[in-house]
């Protein structure tokens, strides 16, 4: 698939009610490695339409979201480490935004 990136979605949500929405919508399309913290794999544009999603859920004068761009999904996934978190970051090979 071209043009399949990996990225890093971390968000800081100040309330709890947001912050129950916000994961909602994350943990469909992403793989949770911490509690803000999740890889998703996928194309800019699909991206897009995520951080539209999660930006109409936040109070964007208190809450953070960060997203970044690991690079291409078959090349960044192996450079991944994780300790107690994601068991296999292959997995992420079904996951796509």
């Amino acid at each position: 698939m071209m043009g399949v990136r990996l990225y890093l979605i971390a968000y800081d949500i100040s309330s709890p009610k947001r912050w129950r929405r916000v994961q909602k919508i994350v943990r469909r399309l992403c793989r949770r490695s911490q509690l803000s913290v999740f890889v998703c794999r996928g194309t800019q544009a699909r991206l897009a339409r995520l951080e539209t999603a999660l930006k109409r859920e936040m109070d964007l004068t208190h809450d953070r979201l960060m997203v970044l761009d690991l690079g291409p999904a078959e090349t960044a996934a192996a450079k991944l480490e994780s300790i107690n978190s994601i068991s296999d970051i292959a997995e992420l090979g079904g996951i796509v935004l």
